[in-house]
């Protein structure tokens, strides 16, 4: 076998996010994460932060043709199996990368909401993302502030808002419900994802209960978890699988971090140590 064939085999994911100066979250997360699962990243910015693990400062989005343009040069050369989506900080945006969607496996982590609780985006990049991105998505992974924007009203019930978002959105094949922001008080986490069956596009569930980790180093948690969804699914694992092996890769890493405290702040995950 030749080295351009061993090449074309190699897993490649491609994000579209945006970038975290701190290392923790965005486009820095989304490569160490493929780096750790044996994924190849290519990664087109979006948009620049300015954070650390105490406070999101500012941000500043990427001209929406500049960023078509990475997306586009990355295409033109590289077989990208998934394309993962993070930040996209406003609807110029949302609209560029549209036409780079179609017919591809699409993970989109619908970043809305920072860990504070602070909207990032304003109505109108919430609508493109919606109708336009999300709309052309293959899976998306929202945490709780997002689902509930998504559905436009409080969420208390998982799995129905997951639900709705399937019923509207009928390109969807899944949606990854994460439960960290959910019954906080609770010794467990609970993450579930709903998807169709390709034969008969009746909808199935695959549950993943792991322990709650009491501890502040949770940083760019959201984004690595999507991440590793879309590694598992490049390498061609069955999506309830994918799912499950991305929950428990998160979930270690968790627990590697716990202790392990990088800033002042809410400390990132040190993929390094998986």
């Amino acid at each position: 076998m030749n080295q351009q064939k061993q090449m074309e085999r190699v897993p490649t994911v491609l994000a579209i996010a945006g970038s975290d100066p701190s290392g923790g979250a965005g486009i820095q997360a989304d490569l160490k994460t493929f780096a750790t699962l044996g994924v190849y990243g290519a990664a087109a910015i979006a948009a620049l932060t300015v954070q650390n693990t105490l406070e999101v400062r500012d941000a500043m989005p990427v001209p929406a043709d500049f960023v078509a343009q990475q997306v586009d040069a990355v295409i033109a050369d590289i077989r990208v199996d998934v394309i993962k989506l993070g930040m996209l900080p406003n609807a110029d945006v949302c609209r560029a990368i549209l036409p780079y969607l179609a017919g591809r496996m699409v993970v989109c982590d619908p970043v809305m909401v920072a860990t504070s609780g602070a909207r990032l985006l304003d109505p109108a990049a919430v609508s493109a993302l919606t109708d336009l991105v999300i709309a052309h998505s293959t899976y998306i992974t929202p945490n709780l502030h997002e689902l509930s924007i998504l559905c436009g009203k409080a969420v208390t019930d998982l799995r129905t808002a997951g639900m709705e978002l399937l019923g509207r959105f009928a390109r969807l094949k899944g949606i990854v419900l994460k439960g960290g922001h959910a019954d906080t008080h609770s010794a467990e986490v609970t993450d579930i994802l709903l998807y169709r069956n390709d034969t008969d596009r009746q909808i199935h569930e695959r549950v993943a209960v792991h322990p709650r980790y009491r501890t502040k180093n949770t940083h760019g948690t959201g984004c690595t978890l999507s991440s590793a969804f879309a590694a598992y699914l490049a390498k061609k694992e069955a999506p309830a699988d994918a799912f499950s092996k991305a929950v428990a890769y998160v979930n270690r890493l968790i627990g590697l971090s716990a202790d392990i405290t990088v800033g002042h702040g809410n400390g990132p995950l040190l993929h390094h140590l998986f």
